[in-house]
């Protein structure tokens, strides 16, 4: 069995984690090796990859699990941990249930988008954006077509177009629906939209998605928080379901709605 370890240094400044988790590894007889940021855009083989830090910390990898195959478990050491399934004191027990095939696969649909003749994958979102700079700093327009058909127009701040995975981050923030993870669908939600009109639009993954800017002058292009291009009136950015999910190996029982609630609840003021 390979696995492969990824550490978030600022959730792991001393090393201790890491340190740890190795001498775990080799005292169970396990090939492993850490994976360093230079190595993310390689092709490799690997059982698992056991990923510390936060939300932000597997949408930085995402792309690398994603087309390499690789499944991923989650350590949480940040706030929220969405994504993650463990804490970091289970890292141990984590190891135990992989080993022992006593975890079960959680797939999540991505995303593949298209934008200034490069594609990207997303677990999350990709975002149309209005950006701030020395010379604009106006609202825009972004027109969207769903195979073909022109849904809306949307003034304002700029439009998310998410997955199910997806629901609970920036688009829940802007006022989007919560997709459970099974569901075959993606959501459109403007962003600080300029018209009492304009709402959240659930539609299928199967359709293609297309959006362009219509009227700003400049847009920001970010996939998974990750500012990837700059787009020009009349630019487009294409959005469709990606052939390949994301996996992630989970506890036997894990429930998305029992997390949901514990997690929502841990963000209430006291």
């Amino acid at each position: 069995m390979k696995i492969l370890l990824y550490v978030n240094k600022d959730k792991d400044a001393d090393g201790e984690w890491l340190k740890k988790t190795a001498d775990f590894l080799k005292k169970e007889n396990l090939d492993f090796s850490v994976l360093t940021d230079d190595e993310l855009d390689g092709k490799t083989i690997a059982d698992a990859i056991i990923v510390l830090g936060g939300d932000g910390t597997i949408l930085f990898v995402n792309e690398f699990a994603n087309k390499n195959g690789i499944p991923v478990i989650g350590i949480n050491a940040g706030k929220l941990g969405f994504l993650t399934e463990f804490e970091k004191f289970e890292t141990e027990s984590a190891i135990k249930f992989l080993i022992k095939n006593k975890l079960v696969k959680d797939e999540r649909t991505t995303i593949e988008i298209g934008v200034c003749g490069k594609t990207y994958n997303a677990l999350n979102e990709v975002v149309i954006q209005r950006v701030f700079d020395n010379t604009r700093g106006s609202v825009i327009s972004v027109s969207v077509k769903i195979d073909g058909n022109e849904i809306e127009t949307v003034t304002g701040d700029g439009v998310i177009i998410c997955t199910p995975t997806g629901s609970t981050a920036y688009s829940l923030s802007a006022g989007g629906a919560i997709l459970a993870p099974g569901t075959n669908a993606f959501s459109l939600t403007p962003i600080a939209a300029h018209s009492l009109s304009h709402r959240p639009v659930i539609f299928s993954a199967d359709n293609d998605t297309e959006a362009s800017l219509t009227r700003g002058g400049k847009a920001g292009v970010f996939v998974d928080g990750k500012l990837v291009a700059y787009i020009t009136d009349g630019e487009t950015v294409s959005v469709r379901k990606a052939k390949r999910k994301t996996v992630f190996l989970r506890k036997v029982g894990s429930d998305f709605f029992k997390i949901l609630t514990e997690k929502m609840k841990s963000q209430k003021r006291v």
